[in-house]
């Protein structure tokens, strides 16, 4: 199986509209779009599960691909907006969520084929013999992490956090983790009751000790600094197409 991200950048995405920065020149130069922080388990079947939706190209790159389920971390445009177009697919797919009643636009009016499940707080779901938990995290909007164990191995993707509340972080500590992928949106020197930074990031991922960390939710801006002052971090950001055999 593999695990994949379809972008790890804000929601702006890199290169950011008119923005002429080096990382977002760079970016053009490699004709590399970086966009809104996505990933996807592929099965051996071939199948996949989505860790987040907002990737507005959903439906073209899945087109024929069997998605067996949509796992939403909140219901921020950058994470679900991929799940306007994907709610008109000939299968039902089913999609789980935290507890949010405003979700986003008109996705609970019109759901069509999209079938949502509210997950309690640490609740598990199995699929083909995975096992997908929901660690409640800290930000704007009600969201989840999640703890995904194969037969291999443990990953946690925890994107869009402004910290970690104690029993979610007692139990990402109990875990071993194989791969822990966190929000680290901005730099330290930026103030933010939204997410996290490279930083703060860093200094959960040293509590949680996984074998590898690692930093999401990058913008131009954040990622400029490291980029000028050539500042190398324990926990590395990772760019789209990031993929581990898992």
């Amino acid at each position: 199986m593999k695990f994949e991200f379809l972008g790890t950048a804000d929601t702006g995405g890199i290169p950011l509209h008119q923005c002429s920065c080096e990382i977002c020149e760079e970016a053009r130069a490699k004709g590399v779009n970086n966009r809104s922080t996505s990933a996807f388990l592929e099965l051996d079947d071939g199948s996949v599960i989505l860790f987040d939706a907002g990737y507005d190209l959903l439906s073209e790159k899945f087109n024929t691909t069997k998605i067996r389920a949509v796992f939403l971390t909140h219901f921020h445009a950058d994470h679900c907006l991929g799940l306007i177009r994907l709610r008109k697919s000939v299968d039902a797919i089913p999609c789980y969520i935290p507890h949010d009643c405003e979700g986003f636009g008109d996705l609970f009016l019109h759901k069509d084929s999209i079938a949502y499940n509210v997950l309690e707080p640490f609740e598990s779901k199995a699929i083909d013999g995975l096992k997908i938990v929901a660690v409640p995290l800290l930000h704007s909007k009600p969201t989840y992490g999640y703890v995904i164990f194969t037969c291999k191995s443990v990953i946690a993707y925890l994107t869009d956090c402004e910290s970690i509340a104690n029993p979610s972080l007692e139990y990402l500590k109990a875990q071993k983790i194989d791969h822990l992928f966190l929000d680290a949106a901005y730099t330290p020197w930026f103030e933010s009751k939204k997410h996290l930074n490279w930083e703060s990031a860093g200094a959960y991922i040293e509590q949680i000790k996984p074998h590898n960390g690692y930093c999401i939710h990058a913008s131009c801006k954040t990622l400029l600094p490291l980029h000028v002052k050539k500042i190398r971090l324990k926990y590395p950001y990772i760019k789209k197409g990031f993929s581990i055999e898992v």
